[in-house]
């Protein structure tokens, strides 16, 4: 059997233009959004492995952070852990495609790939859900490529990537919308898992959703 390590991508280069200020950079459950992000990520076993149907096996032990805006602060602010590689974007102004691509610059070939952003915060349990429902889906052989986490019948973050888009992931452009035109591509084969935890569907785009999520979840202690 082929195996793979798989990778997770946090997304933490952008200048957060309508947010006003560095979002990886906000507090949140007393820590930066990038630390939490990416320690929450930490927290999921790295020696649960699934294994799928094609033969891949899928354990959670690399981390992928691609920096770009502000690159020396955000990386001051990335938890400190042997399984975290930081990749610089130094054309992050061209938009969230080019970061992706970096981000599987860093993924060794053959890896299943959990996509997330620095805005998109996730308790641990939220990603160990979907991770273990793509990896028994593709057991299944259900035909899958994508898992995407959801809730309230809506979709979410994180998206989670069969090695068998690899080429068409580093092929991604933000003038043809990027993973949107993956996913649409693929659609008959993209999985929607119901998490049953709307904190799949938080994004912090601005200050008034920052604000409101703060108050209910952001807080030491939440």
């Amino acid at each position: 059997n082929r195996s793979a390590v798989p990778s997770r991508c946090a997304m933490a280069a952008g200048a957060s233009t309508r947010m006003g200020a560095p979002k990886a950079l906000l507090p949140w459950q007393g820590q930066p959004l990038s630390s939490y992000v990416v320690s929450e990520l930490l927290r999921v076993p790295p020696d649960q492995a699934h294994h799928g149907h094609d033969g891949y096996v899928l354990r959670l032990e690399r981390i992928v952070v691609v920096v770009g805006h502000r690159a020396d602060e955000v990386m001051a602010s990335v938890p400190a852990d042997p399984r975290v590689t930081i990749v610089v974007n130094r054309d992050w102004e061209a938009g969230k495609s080019g970061s992706v691509v970096a981000g599987l610059s860093g993924v060794p070939v053959g890896r299943h790939t959990l996509v997330t952003g620095v805005d998109q915060p996730r308790p641990a349990s939220v990603i160990q859900a979907v991770v273990a429902n793509h990896m028994e889906g593709t057991g299944r052989n259900d035909g899958r490529v994508v898992t995407i986490a959801g809730a309230l019948g809506r979709r979410g973050h994180p998206t989670i990537f069969s090695p068998l888009l690899r080429d068409e992931l580093f092929g991604i452009e933000e003038a043809t919308l990027g993973l949107r035109a993956v996913i649409a591509r693929h659609e008959a084969k993209v999985h929607t898992f119901d998490t049953g935890d709307e904190m799949a569907l938080l994004n912090l785009n601005t200050p008034e959703q920052y604000g409101a999520a703060y108050e209910l979840h952001g807080r030491t202690g939440n």
